[in-house]
């Protein structure tokens, strides 16, 4: 008998609803394959199986469940899964029991709570598990009604306020501030985008500058740990924010140093698929020691966003502006600027680490033609 547990999924979720069995109980397996679906405050991920067996499950669909948890056994045979059930006494895990009312998963909880969805139509759509589909469906349908006024904040807003609230508590951070003229890497943006299919844009290339500049900055890319130290990391793993309208999410481009430009706009395409449609894989949003916050909505010109918590910085760029300066000859010429910020965590650098990185991103998307 094998136990199969619960890995942790999320680190910001203390439970999870096991959405579904992808085999019955008491189901035969031939080696590794997906045995459940467990939904997370943030994304869906499969449970497998680490090889055959009888499966005997012990919390049913639609149940919460834990960390570290054992959802299941593996026997390996039918005749020691009914011995075992003989001697153990053990009922087999039953879903949630008449008239309790359906289990709705955390990620479909929060789009109801965003949208205002009440307790009794989320009952009244007739399922064991509400997923995040059928909440889209009732919110579809729903369109044209008037929002809930006073209503709680989502769980992954509450999820994100309980990120910033620590950054805030824990964080003693700064900032600094470069202007950056962005002409040259708007035009290598353009030429890629049109050379490969992908669409390449000024974050992009940002987040390949700062991987960069992983080396020659080691400590902007550390972890400081309880003791005082700090934890440096081989190689950048770049985080990026995201919020296509339902929440914020900080996906990460792992290994950014060694991907090329239109990789690198590729995964950022389909990070804001996901971001759009709340499928992330747990993997996806795990690892980045260092962050990119893009806020380059027209008119933006600077942001200050949070340190968050385990990295040392977070680099911000806004806006593209336009200006006129003269030239040698004092001509009018129109130039290409954003500002990028750097918020740091000044336990671990100092304003002058932070400058110095600024200053080689800032050439780096100055002189653009190594971010290809």
């Amino acid at each position: 008998m094998i136990g199969i547990e619960l890995p942790t999924l999320n680190t910001n979720d203390s439970s999870y609803t096991l959405v579904e069995w992808l085999v019955p109980d008491g189901g035969s397996i031939e080696g590794e394959e997906p045995l459940a679906v467990v939904e997370t405050s943030k994304a869906s991920e499969e449970i497998e199986s680490t090889g055959p067996g009888i499966l005997h499950v012990l919390v049913g669909g639609g149940q919460e469940c834990r960390p570290g948890q054992t959802i299941a056994y593996l026997f390996e045979s039918a005749e020691e899964r009914d011995s075992y059930r003989a001697s153990a006494a053990t009922p087999a895990a039953a879903s949630a029991p008449p008239g309790a009312g359906p289990s709705i998963t955390n990620a479909a909880r929060a789009l109801a709570d965003r949208h205002g969805v009440s307790e009794a139509e989320l009952r009244g759509l007739g399922r064991t598990v509400v997923r995040t589909a059928d909440v889209e469906a009732l919110v579809r349908r729903a369109a044209s009604a008037p929002a809930s006024p006073g209503r709680q904040l989502s769980k992954r807003q509450r999820t994100v306020g309980a990120v910033v609230t620590e950054s805030m508590r824990t964080v003693p951070a700064a900032a600094a501030y470069a202007k950056v003229d962005v002409g040259q890497a708007e035009e290598l943006a353009r030429q890629l985008s049109e050379r490969t299919g992908s669409f390449v844009s000024l974050p992009v290339l940002l987040i390949k500058a700062v991987a960069r500049r992983h080396a020659a900055h080691p400590l902007m890319f550390a972890a400081l740990t309880d003791d005082g130290a700090v934890r440096e990391s081989e190689r950048a793993h770049v985080g990026v924010t995201m919020d296509a309208g339902r929440g914020l999410y900080t996906p990460v481009v792992h290994d950014a140093a060694e991907l090329s430009g239109d990789r690198i706009a590729d995964l950022l395409t389909g990070f804001r698929s996901k971001a759009f449609r709340g499928t992330f894989q747990a993997a996806e949003l795990t690892g980045a020691n260092i962050m990119v916050a893009p806020h380059t909505t027209e008119g933006m010109v600077l942001a200050t966003p949070i340190v968050f918590p385990g990295q040392t910085c977070v680099v911000s760029v806004g806006a593209v502006d336009d200006q006129v300066l003269l030239d040698a000859q004092g001509a009018p010429r129109t130039h290409r600027f954003v500002h990028l910020g750097l918020v740091y965590d000044h336990r671990v650098v100092n304003g002058r680490d932070a400058m110095a990185l600024l200053k080689d991103v800032k050439e780096e998307l100055e002189a653009p033609a190594a971010l290809g």
